[in-house]
């Protein structure tokens, strides 16, 4: 992902609309490029900060939100990876149960 491309997709990420590959997509970019964190940084201070104004929140704390935010953010693409690896393994096996029954069935019609 180039940098104009990652700009584009700053808001999507602070209001998480992004799907799982445009989302790991950026974070490989963000992480690789100081100067895409620091305008993802701006911006997430910008919405999160009046967002927080009109809650009337204490916490001020916008760097750790954001941080949390993309820590939150590669958790939920381990989940999703880790479903998707239980998906396909379960799949294989249901497929080589298939195999094996349709094996043992044509055993038993060729061997009685």
């Amino acid at each position: 992902m180039d940098c104009y491309t990652a700009e584009q997709k700053i808001t999507g990420f602070i209001q998480n609309e992004l799907d799982d590959a445009e989302t790991e997509a950026f974070l490989s970019h963000i992480r690789s490029c100081e100067s895409c964190r620091n305008e993802l940084e701006t911006n997430y201070f910008i919405v999160e900060g009046l967002r927080m104004l009109d809650t009337d929140s204490d916490d001020f704390d916008v760097k750790g939100t954001m941080d949390r935010a993309i820590r939150s953010a590669y958790q939920r693409l381990r989940t999703a990876r880790g479903w998707k690896i239980v998906l396909y393994s379960v799949n294989t096996l249901v497929f080589l149960s298939v195999i094996g029954t349709l094996l043992l069935e044509l055993r038993i019609l060729f061997y009685r």
